[in-house]
Formats: structure tokens, sequence, C-alpha cells
């Protein structure tokens, strides 16, 4: 598990090493600025570029050029051919006013951005203009020499270094404050950005590192700092959280799912649900569909015991019984959106002692009958809305639910205590108060299907006894990785959700 914070935070973070506990704020700042030069020079090195560089930093009057002043002078002590140019339009804070004059002492080449630096000339552009607190767009000056620092990239041979944040970006939510430097590579302090984690924000910041600028541990952050903690993301260690299979163990061990999915001519939903269930390590998959999709689930998925239904014929019953089986129950892929479909979703949702799962056409079916519902401590609910579901469900926007992914699905999940999770390029899951965001993944994800198999995984992990939010963070993050191990071998292109579906068993072997 690795923590991100946004600007809020990660101010507080900062506020609380220095002033709670002492650590002088220059310290922190030349911790953060030799990060950035030895990242540089191993980057020279490795390129064979460590003699003769020329190298530009380029800084605002805030602390984060205060940082870029800090690593050109920690470069010019190596005897790097390093230069200064001024973007700022203020007298700039204390410590940007210190190091401001340290590099002056030294006589650094310092000048005042002009309209007319060709920085193209340089091997590197370190960009120290904005740090995480830009809160409105960037204009004037400022706009020009960002303009000026992105069209040096028409050099290949000039890289852009972005200190903590690629200037432009919010550090919140990832969208650009009018224009953004487009860097090369990041080098982020303390904690990855949630705005560098968000598109297009992240499409800015190129290859990150997160580096230890000093700051205080995360324990005394968990005391000391709210909602330290509560925004995070997963790498390869975590599937260690995974449950651990046992050699006297059984198919009843590991949990029973029932899916319900499926119609005329959409069974092929019901099919990838089920696979990526049992792919999950789950025991036992019932899959509940139309009569007419029995043959093609047998054949395909011999391994699922199944339950069909006729348009015309009553449910209660073999629901009821269904109901009972199951440990946890997923509602909606290729469900369709007629009466019998709408009679099976209210079914789902009035069946609160069960951990369940909706997906595709029952959400739609629910923002269609504007269904109020609410999950329990017993009965969780888990929703997958991608982003346009998302807009049904709530009214609001695209675009807003876009630029604002945490908050809209933080108070989506608050009013109808469930667990969201928002799907898009990064996908966010939260139970109203904390928060994943997903860095797996891949654009060749994009493909009918690829939902179908994130919903049976959901169902699979939650049946085997996974807490429901954590199984909820476990299945997009394993789902992303068996999606990147698919391009591997398929291309983005090619890929399916089949593919993706099957390299769910390659991402869990131990």
């Amino acid at each position: 598990m690795r923590y991100l914070t946004d600007s809020h935070t990660m101010k507080a973070v900062d506020n609380c090493s220095i002033h709670e506990f002492g650590i002088p704020s220059v310290v922190l700042m030349e911790r953060a600025a030799l990060g950035v030069s030895a990242f540089l020079r191993k980057h020279a090195e490795h390129n064979n570029k460590k003699t003769g560089i020329k190298v530009v930093c380029v800084c605002g009057s805030g602390n984060n050029g205060a940082d870029g002043l800090a690593a050109a002078r920690q470069l010019n002590e190596d005897g790097i051919d390093v230069h200064v140019v001024f973007a700022g339009t203020s007298e700039g804070t204390d410590e940007y006013r210190l190091q401001k004059s340290i590099v002056g002492n030294l006589g650094i080449d310092c000048v005042e951005y002009d309209g007319n630096i060709d920085f193209s000339e340089y091997d590197y552009i370190i960009d120290a203009i904005f740090g995480i607190g830009l809160s409105r767009a960037v204009e004037g000056r400022y706009a020009q020499v960002i303009e000026a620092i992105n069209k040096a990239r028409e050099n290949p041979d000039t890289k852009i270094i972005a200190v903590d944040i690629a200037s432009g970006i919010s550090a919140d939510n990832g969208q650009i404050m009018g224009i953004a430097v487009k860097a090369d590579y990041t080098i982020t302090f303390g904690y990855n950005k949630t705005g560098i984690m968000f598109y297009p924000g992240a499409s800015y910041s190129g290859s990150v590192e997160v580096i230890n600028a000093g700051f205080v541990t995360d324990d005394i952050l968990h005391s000391k700092v709210e909602g330290f903690g509560s925004i995070f993301t997963y790498d390869d260690k975590d599937a260690g959280r995974l449950l651990v299979r046992k050699p006297d163990s059984n198919k009843g061990t590991y949990g029973r799912t029932l899916i319900i999915a499926g119609s005329k001519n959409m069974g092929g939903a019901a099919i990838l649900s089920a696979s990526a269930a049992y792919r999950s390590g789950t025991g036992l998959v019932k899959v509940l569909t139309h009569e007419i999709n029995k043959t093609a689930l047998l054949c395909r998925m011999p391994e699922c015991l199944i339950s069909t239904y006729l348009d015309n014929m009553p449910l209660a019953a073999e629901l009821k019984a269904d109901f009972e089986w199951a440990k946890s129950i997923a509602v909606g892929p290729g469900l369709s959106m007629n009466r019998v479909a709408a009679e099976l979703t209210r079914c789902v949702l009035e069946r609160d002692d069960k951990v369940r799962i909706l997906d595709a056409d029952a959400l739609n079916i629910i923002a269609g009958e504007h269904i109020d519902y609410k999950g329990s401590r017993e009965g969780q609910i888990i929703i997958t809305p991608h982003i346009m579901e998302m807009s049904r469900l709530t009214g609001k926007t695209v675009a807003d639910i876009k630029e604002h992914m945490i908050e809209s699905a933080k108070e989506y999940a608050i009013q109808h205590s469930c667990i969201c999770i928002l799907k898009d390029a990064r996908t966010v899951v939260t139970d109203g108060q904390k928060v994943y965001i997903n860095c797996t993944g891949n654009d060749g994800m994009s493909t009918g299907g690829c939902g179908d198999v994130l919903t049976g995984l959901i169902a699979g992990m939650t049946a085997m006894g996974l807490d429901a939010f954590e199984a909820a963070c476990l299945s997009v993050y394993v789902h992303g990785k068996a999606g990147d191990y698919a391009a591997s071998g398929k291309g983005r292109a090619g890929m399916t959700a089949a593919d993706i579906s099957e390299a769910i068993a390659y991402v869990l072997k131990r």
C-alpha cells in the first residue's frame, strides 16, 4: 500500500513537520533539491551525458522555485553548467529569497525571463515554477514561459524534469489550469499526489519518482494530520492480501457466488462474469440467466451451476433458493432493462443480508426508475458505474464527474451507504471515507465485456469472505494487472475481455 496526498493534506504534512516537530523548512528543501539533482546526474550518466551538459532551472517565486534554486546550486557544485531563469512576478517567499541570494553570491548565471530564451539549447530543463499550491488558471508571463518550455520538446535531446509536480497541473484532480508543462520526468516529494495520478495530469507528468524529503514518519502523520492515509493505491506487494488457500480445504471453503446476468442476445456477459469469478479463486459459481443462454453457458463454462428463467415465469421461489445458497450476489451484466430485469434488480436490492454487486443494466434500472436504496452492515452494496452510468445515477454532467472523481464517488457512497467503484482511466474505489485510486490497466481495456469481468472478480472475492471494501480495491487492482498482462501478450488493440479474464489466473499465480 502506498499513501497518496492531495494539496491540502500535503501542506498539512509539511506544516506538521516544520511547526510541530521543528524540522527547518530549509532542511526539507535541501532534501528535496538533493533528490532532483541526484536524479538528473543519474539520468545524465545513464545516457552518457555526464560531461558537457547544460541545465536550466526555471523558477517561480514560491517554495517550488526555491527548491529549483537549491537544485541549481547543488548541480553547480558538481561542475555542471547550470543557468537560472526567473519566471516569478513577485518578491517571493522567505525561502525563495534566501535561495536566490545564495545562487547570486555563488555567481550562478541568473536572468529574468524576457520571452527570447530558446530552452531547446539545454540538455535538461528543471521546471520549478509552480508547486502543489496552484489554485487558478496560468496566464500572462507564466503562460508564456510554460509555452516556451513545451516548445523545447521539439528537440528530442532536451529533457524536462518537474519539481514535485509539473507546473500548471492541479495537485488535487489532475486538471490542466489553462496550460501546463509537459514533463518527461516528475520528482515528487514524500508522497505521490492525486493530481499526478489522474488524467490528464498523469500524461503531463512523464515517469514519476517519489523521494523521501525528510518529513516526519507515517505513524506520526496518522495521529497528527486529519485525513492522512485515507487515500491510497496498491502495488505488487498487495497481492498478498488475497486469502491463502489451505491444503485441507474443499470447494465450499472458498464461498458461493450467484451472478444474475445475460438476457436474449447478451449471453456473453454472463459467461465473462462467471469465468472471472472462478478465476478469482471462489469455490462455486451459479449463474441465473435467461433460458436461451443455457446451452452456451454449459459449453463455455461447464464448471458453472445454472438457473434459468423465462420471460413470463414467476421468479420469487427460484430466487429465494438461490439467494439462500449464495454468499454474494452480482446483478446487471447484459441483463437488459425489461420488466424481468427490473424485477430481478429489485429482488436483489431487498436482500439486505448479502453482499450485492450492482453493475451495468442494474444501475441503469436504478437510475431510470429512481429506485432509492441503501446498503447495510450485514448486506453491503458495491456499485460499479463508469462515468456515463454515474451521470445517470447522479444527474451530474460527465465533465463534472471527471473533474471531481473522488468527490463524486464519496458523495454517492455516503448517500447510499455503499461502496462505489467509479470506473475511468483511473478508477476510484471508496466507502465514503477511505479512497483507493487504481494505477493498473491500460487503454486496451476499453473494450466490450471488460466491466463484466470486473463484476465477476468482485463477486468471487466477496464470496470468499474478504472484507467488501478490500475486495473491491483488490478486484480493481487485479483486473488492471490482468489487462496489463493481456496487453503484453496480445497487444492493446487486439486484446479482448476474454483475454483479460484468462490473464487473472496468471496474475494470481503464486
